[in-house]
């Protein structure tokens, strides 16, 4: 059972290297994303029982240049988080359109903070059982 602190140590540090490339990218988004008024015109469920379906957004904004676009939400939750008709803010990339994040704390740091947050406990856990050797 050696193993498992080491086992523990290397996905925690795989983990906070993905936090800091998530980090590194939401923080260039960011820097260049645009800001417009979106319309939630429906919304998508994942498959999967009731109980475990995520329903995502699908968001209809007009870009600084007059174009319009539609896309899905990266971000879905259970219960609905928006209904049809819901007008929301979403940040997008000028770059690509087609990458927008609603404009809230959560939505925009979701990614970053559950890599960091499960790398520190993995990282921990893995450094706990490595150096204890239970005599």
């Amino acid at each position: 059972m050696s193993f498992i602190g080491p086992i523990f140590l290397v996905v925690g540090v795989g983990l906070l290297l993905g936090f800091f490339f998530a980090f590194s990218r939401t923080r260039r988004f960011l820097a260049s994303a645009q800001e417009a008024r979106a319309e939630v015109i429906g919304i998508k469920a994942s498959a999967g029982s009731s109980r475990d379906r995520a329903y995502y957004p699908v968001l209809r904004y007009r870009t600084q240049e007059g174009a319009t676009k539609e896309v899905v939400s990266s971000v879905g939750s259970n219960p609905p988080r928006y209904k049809e008709g819901d007008s929301v803010v979403v940040l997008y990339d000028p770059a690509q359109p087609s990458d927008v994040r609603i404009h809230s704390f959560f939505n925009v740091w979701v990614g970053p903070l559950v890599l960091g947050a499960l790398g520190v406990i993995l990282t921990g856990v893995g450094v706990g059982l490595t150096l204890y050797r239970g005599d």
